[in-house]
């Protein structure tokens, strides 16, 4: 739309003023507004397929979720996420106590996949689950 205003307003005011150099300079600034829109549309087409981490805001709201879905869960730690397409893949580790049942920290693990999967529409989540006599800490997402 910008674009054929901008041709537009260079006509008539070619027509109006006499002034040959005005059609010239407004097709430049036309010109640079399709290169423009021309890298906006292929840096949004190619992100998705490079594989690229999620922008700040969705880490923060992963952050939310996960630190409000630990429950008896001591930490999380060494979480990492990437775009591929549409699917925004979800991964950290979960330290439980040792003396935690197999079922019960299932039951965790499936309340933290089932909350990313609802804020974060087609997430693909891999919870790595570590008694807490063997975590590494590294980057500690929750305690």
């Amino acid at each position: 739309m910008f674009g054929l205003v901008a041709v537009l307003v260079g006509v008539v005011l070619v027509v109006l003023t006499g002034i040959d150099v005005l059609d010239a300079a407004i097709a430049a600034l036309v010109a640079l507004h399709v290169l423009r829109s021309g890298w906006g549309v292929i840096r949004d087409s190619t992100s998705g397929l490079l594989d690229e981490s999620v922008p700040a805001e969705e880490l923060t709201r992963i952050r939310e979720v996960i630190s409000l879905n630990t429950g008896d869960a001591i930490e999380t730690h060494d979480l990492r996420t990437r775009h591929a397409g549409r699917t925004t893949f979800i991964e950290f580790h979960l330290v439980v106590p040792g003396s935690m049942s197999v079922e019960r920290s299932h039951e965790i693990c499936d309340r933290l996949e089932a909350a990313l999967q609802k804020a974060l529409e087609g997430a693909v989540v891999m919870i790595h689950l570590e008694p807490d006599n063997e975590a590494r800490q590294a980057q500690v997402v929750a305690r």
